[in-house]
Formats: structure tokens, sequence, C-alpha cells
């Protein structure tokens, strides 16, 4: 018998799903610098998760000890909690009001959040520590 490579592929059927979903979360900063960013009302958004995570991580900070895991833990909990926030605000809105889903609402909740907890942590490394 001779000694033959076998190709074996492990099939990722949600692997594009996620794949696209990335894509499009990256590419949504388009509307940073386009007119729908107030028409939309992106702006609130974005602002509202800026100003409540930064406020949410210095909490944590204070009282959960959040300083002592470094720099990318802070930052995505920052993300990750404003994407959760705004993706039940954008089901509660479409199940109360009929309201029509946006994926962009989500996004720029979570990137406000990511900058929120940025600002934070230069603010506590430069001034408050």
């Amino acid at each position: 018998m001779k000694n033959t490579i076998v190709n074996m592929f492990i099939e990722c059927p949600i692997c594009p799903v996620i794949v696209q979903n990335v894509k499009e979360y990256v590419l949504n900063t388009k509307f940073f610098f386009s007119s729908d960013f107030v028409k939309k009302r992106y702006h609130k958004h974005f602002g509202y998760s800026l100003v409540l995570t930064f406020f949410a991580i210095w909490f944590l900070f204070s009282f959960a000890h959040l300083d002592d895991t470094g720099y990318f833990f802070p930052i995505f909990v920052g993300g990750f909690g404003s994407f959760a926030v705004n993706w039940v605000r954008e089901w509660y809105y479409g199940i109360k009001y009929k309201a029509p889903w946006d994926d962009v609402d989500i996004h720029m909740g979570s990137y406000g959040g990511i900058v929120g907890a940025i600002l934070f942590l230069l603010t506590y490394t430069y001034l408050i520590n």
C-alpha cells in the first residue's frame, strides 16, 4: 500500500455566517462619515454607550478590581456590554413598538462602548493612577 496523504477538511456550517457578521461589523464604520450618522440617530447610540460605558468601567475598576486585568479585557467588557445592551434595546423596541431591526444601531453602540472603555483607560492611566 502506498503512503498517501489524505486531505481531511472539517466543515464548519456556521463559519460563513460568522465571517459575514464580522465583515459587516467592521464595514459599518463607514456610517461615521455619512449623513446617516445624524439622520438615523446613530450618534445617540454611539454617544450614550460611550458615556455609560465610561462610568460602568469606572465602577468595575473601583469595586470589582478590573484594574488587575490589563487593557484588553476592559475594552472587551465595554464593547461586548454595549453590544448586548443595544441588542436588547433593538429587540425590545421591535417587540413593543414594531420598530424595524437595524444592526447598525447595535454596532454604533458597541463602537461607543469600545471608545468609552479606551477613554476611561487613558484617563485612569494618566490622570487618576
